[in-house]
């Protein structure tokens, strides 16, 4: 099965020394990030990131220049893994209530996205109830009766019970809940873009919070 990869998102960082700056799109290689910083004067440690370029849902300059470049290499690294339907997921997610706020979050997601599902175009009780009773094959299947069953708060029953969250992409549900505690997660060697650098510059992703 060919998996669809049409949906545009990225994350670059842009380092700065003296009045140099270069552009690096993440996720990459020390090679990568070394090759950057040479070509600005700034292998020896002597840069600063100045600024961050990013197209992802829910996620801002602000948040990714608190975090270390390891855990942005990583998070960039992971999220490069989604396919189109699983960014469309994430989409959702960001337009509802339960939008993730912290890079953890986001890293875990790209671990369990067969955990949530969406219902495209689903985007309000009305339209939820109209699916289940008019499909024989849930709930509702005697015409009759279907016809004197109020659709919207027959949705509102079903996505209370579910936990469910209408989007404007549809409706959404986890099979896991919605506020889940941070799992430990290990940066690989290859993308930890920490090296001679010193970790007192941009800190160690071990010692990083990720639900900070």
């Amino acid at each position: 099965m060919k998996i669809r990869k049409t949906m545009p998102m990225y994350i670059a960082v842009q380092f700065e020394s003296g009045n140099k700056r270069v552009w690096l799109p993440l996720p990459a290689r020390k090679k990568n990030f070394e090759a950057a910083l040479e070509s600005i004067g700034g292998e020896y440690g002597d840069f600063k990131i100045r600024e961050y370029n990013c197209r992802v849902p829910a996620i801002g300059r602000y948040m990714l220049m608190e975090m270390p470049l390891a855990l942005v290499n990583y998070l960039a690294a992971r999220l490069g893994k989604l396919t189109d339907d699983e960014i469309l997921k994430l989409c959702a997610i960001s337009d509802s209530e339960y939008y993730f706020t912290t890079a953890g979050q986001f890293i875990d997601y790209t671990f369990q996205t067969y955990s949530y599902t969406l219902l495209p175009g689903v985007t309000d009780e009305e339209k939820l109830g109209e699916l289940h009773i008019g499909n024989p094959r849930h709930y509702i299947s005697d015409t009759k009766i279907s016809q004197i069953i109020d659709r919207r708060e027959f949705g509102a029953k079903l996505a209370a019970l579910d936990n469910g969250a209408f989007t404007a992409l549809g409706y959404l549900t986890s099979s896991i809940g919605w506020n889940l505690p941070s799992q430990e997660r290990t940066v690989p060697p290859s993308l930890n873009l920490t090296g001679y650098l010193g970790e007192h510059i941009y800190g160690d992703w071990q010692e990083c919070d990720l639900s900070a």
